[in-house]
């Protein structure tokens, strides 16, 4: 109920978004109400996709593992790629919020490093917005792809505990796929021994998450400088509302996601290294992303007024 719910009015408040943008007074933010309306069909698709997979986490004390409770009596290939398609989406997200802030200190602050961009502003902006995503959201899906997908040791070490709290067989005949990782192991002697490889992996993404935030922060000092500068209070009011509206617009649409899907996820890839297992509470981590989507458009409608 609460999948069909949020996924329900995300899509429904995610259209009225895109109608508003597209024939209303929410016309005068100019090209950027591109970005605007690809946030929208983003969320959309990324509750879409929520949707159809169902997600869920279980957390050990060891690692976590991830499966999508409406493929579970398909094939692993077919389990394991509806679960890729949230990953890419979610994380689809990070990137665009990251390009928002680099369009907005492009055009707030006019760096003469980056004027090439505007000599030919469509074609630049589509090649940058491809090699991001290359970079953050292909580089997540090819840690996926060969760390997280099943193998006999994660699933023997995961099967008797899905068994148990959820009386899901991961040994069964189609095999369940998911993505999971575990971090340590006990060893023969009964200690703790960390598994390096997942270790690598984990710090692998942590950079991913960080230099994608770091974008974010750096370019929103710039921002908040260029604010306060001289020639921004010689702009015409109207102008210089405009331009405070959406800078505020784009930081409560970092602040909102941060609470409701960034920091549940750090939840998800840190807390086992600690050692603390959370079991169920990981799928309600996993839920809480869904909330941002939902929530997205009426900040844009709401904070915006022209």
């Amino acid at each position: 109920a609460y999948s069909y719910t949020t996924s329900t009015i995300c899509c429904v408040s995610n259209v009225l978004l895109i109608y508003v943008l597209a024939v209303t007074q929410l016309t005068h933010v100019g090209p950027y109400r591109y970005l605007l309306l690809t946030f929208a069909v983003v969320d959309i698709l990324v509750s879409l996709v929520h949707l159809l997979n169902i997600p869920a986490t279980h957390m050990t004390e060891f690692g976590y593992i991830f499966f999508s409770y409406r493929f579970l009596h398909d094939s692993t290939a077919a389990s394991v790629w509806a679960s890729l398609s949230w990953v890419a989406l979610f994380y689809q997200t990070f990137v665009l919020l990251a390009f928002h802030f680099v369009y907005r200190y492009v055009i707030m602050c006019s760096p003469g490093w980056l004027a090439w961009i505007q000599r030919r502003p469509w074609r630049n902006w589509l090649i940058i917005a491809l090699g991001a995503d290359v970079i953050f959201v292909g580089g997540i899906l090819l840690t996926c792809l060969f760390s997280w997908t099943p193998n006999e040791f994660t699933r023997n070490v995961y099967a008797p505990i899905l068994k148990e709290a959820y009386d899901i067989d991961l040994l069964g005949p189609n095999k369940p796929g998911y993505l999971g990782i575990v971090y340590w192991v006990l060893n023969e002697k009964g200690e703790k021994e960390w598994i390096m490889f997942s270790l690598l992996i984990i710090g692998w993404i942590i950079i991913l998450f960080f230099s994608n935030a770091a974008l974010i922060i750096f370019c929103t000092f710039k921002i908040i400088w260029e604010l306060n500068e001289s020639k921004v209070r010689n702009l015409a009011p109207a102008t210089k509302r405009l331009q405070k509206q959406l800078f505020t617009t784009l930081l409560v649409q970092t602040i909102v996601p941060c609470l409701t899907s960034y920091t549940p996820m750090a939840m998800l890839f840190l807390v086992p290294l600690t050692g603390i297992g959370l079991g169920g509470i990981g799928t309600v981590l996993i839920m809480s992303t869904a909330l941002f989507p939902m929530l997205d458009p009426y900040i844009v409608i709401f904070l915006i007024s022209g």
